[in-house]
């Protein structure tokens, strides 16, 4: 992954920790999280284009999959659903109007998709000691991310 992609990454992970509830939203995320809801931000697919001369241009999907311990379903829902706004709100915040681009390492996104995501194995077999994980997987469609070489 090139260092544009690392820093765009951790630019989105540092403004979805700036939301109210996220407790963590580490840029490179242990095997184990102990606090909750915590933040997971990747790459989930994308396509390298050539520019102009010197210049490539990374269009990617970048996923934050926001995670809780799957206890019961009605408590659950309530503490994640909220999320769907704030989360939503900060990320098309960034790339809207005097939004700060990810602290200019992104030039824009085209859709912020979010769904449902219930009964998710996060990490190793031990994290919350075997407890299914349940959320929102946030998915931004066509990151821009311009690069000159």
């Amino acid at each position: 992954m090139s260092e544009a992609v690392e820093l765009a990454i951790a630019a989105i992970a540092t403004v979805v920790s700036g939301v109210s509830g996220i407790r963590q939203a580490p840029t490179y995320p242990n095997e184990t999280q102990n606090v909750d809801p915590f933040a997971v931000t990747y790459v989930v697919d994308g396509r390298l284009e050539a520019g102009a001369i010197g210049t490539k241009r990374n269009l990617l999907n970048i996923n934050v999959d926001v995670l809780i311990p799957q206890t019961d379903l009605a408590r659950d829902l309530a503490k994640l659903t909220p999320f769907i706004d704030t989360i939503s709100a900060a990320l098309v915040g960034q790339v809207s109007g005097t939004g700060g681009r990810f602290g200019n390492t992104i030039s824009t996104f085209d859709t912020l998709r979010y769904k449902y995501i219930g009964n998710v194995q996060y990490g190793d077999s031990a994290s919350y000691a075997g407890v299914p994980m349940r959320g929102y997987s946030f998915t931004m469609e066509n990151v821009k991310i311009l690069v000159s070489m």
